[in-house]
């Protein structure tokens, strides 16, 4: 396999993580509003949730955004996978394997040329 197919995996694997942490965001809202309808204390449990899903939103825009960019070939989506994997290292153990896997393909002089403008069919 290809360089260029090792990192359209990596720009997938952010984008399902991230859409996966909106999709979260999305039941802890309902739930939590739920729950706050069901115990009649509606005024502070109504804000909660709204709280608490806009944190994991704003949680999941980096990866969304860093899929995108290597979805594009763009250099600052590289250092941005490479932050994120990073800080998922320590996420055992599915975001230990996104950050071997994104260091793994972004790391190195042979994932150089992708990024470059006017490569091959990539931008």
């Amino acid at each position: 396999m290809d360089k260029e197919k090792h990192i359209k995996i990596v720009a997938w694997l952010y984008i399902v993580h991230s859409g996966l942490l909106v999709l979260s965001a999305i039941g802890v809202l309902f739930s939590l509003t739920l729950t706050g309808l069901f115990s009649g204390e509606l005024a502070g449990i109504v804000i909660a949730p709204i709280v608490v899903a806009l944190i994991m939103v704003l949680l999941a825009l980096p990866g969304l955004l860093a899929g995108k960019g290597l979805l594009e070939g763009k250099g600052w989506a590289r250092v941005l996978a490479m932050v994120l994997g990073a800080l998922n290292l320590f996420s055992f153990p599915f975001g230990t394997a996104l950050c071997v896997y994104t260091f793994w393909v972004l790391w190195g002089q042979d994932a150089d040329p992708v990024f470059e403008p006017g490569y091959g069919s990539y931008h």
